[in-house]
């Protein structure tokens, strides 16, 4: 009688684990990136579009145990031609030498109240820093969403800086860039 209470409780046991851990793949076709790009000392900005590659997250209960997302560099995008092709180019992110940029998050984390604090690995034009900010998730964890700002410079993206080029006001761009996105997790 023991041992059939006993695997009767260890298979409630197993659906529950089941029930609350879920493996989810990013869609790339209904995700969206957005970048804005700013002057560093005028209010003039630009906004342009990257692609998901790929990218997967698996949830356990309410915490995020891993995420990893990779960008397409070849995506990038803005309705200039010039510009998307300076911003393609060596000046910027050199995106025939380097084709994706990824963020892999380190190390579990939390989900309080849909949103959650992480922290993981940004890697752009192989250069890999520690970045932490906020996410949010709603409530069947089906989409992830997040608006940061991110320093170019960190990864050796240094044009036009006014940290680097110390006497240039007209044409300076600021170091920090906007990323904004909305992915969907299947």
């Amino acid at each position: 009688m023991k041992t059939k209470h006993l695997k009767t409780f260890i298979l409630i046991g197993l659906i529950s684990i089941a029930a609350f851990s879920q493996n989810k793949t990013v869609n790339k076709n209904e995700s969206t990136i957005s970048w804005t790009g700013k002057a560093a000392f005028n209010a003039y900005s630009l906004t342009g579009t990257l692609k998901v590659k790929s990218g997967n997250a698996s949830i356990e209960n309410d915490s995020i145990k891993s995420l990893n997302i990779i960008i397409d560099m070849k995506s990038l995008d803005h309705e200039n031609g010039d510009l998307k092709k300076h911003l393609r180019g060596k000046d910027f992110f050199e995106v025939k030498t380097y084709t994706e940029a990824t963020f892999t998050v380190s190390q579990p984390f939390q989900i309080k109240n849909g949103s959650a604090e992480v922290t993981g690995q940004l890697k752009i034009k192989d250069v890999i820093r520690t970045e932490t900010f906020i996410v949010n998730l709603n409530d069947d964890y089906s989409m992830l969403s997040f608006d940061i700002s991110v320093d170019r410079t960190k990864y050796g993206v240094k044009f036009n800086s006014p940290s680097f080029f110390k006497k240039m006001k007209e044409n300076a761009i600021a170091d920090e860039f906007k990323l904004k996105g909305n992915l969907k997790l299947d």
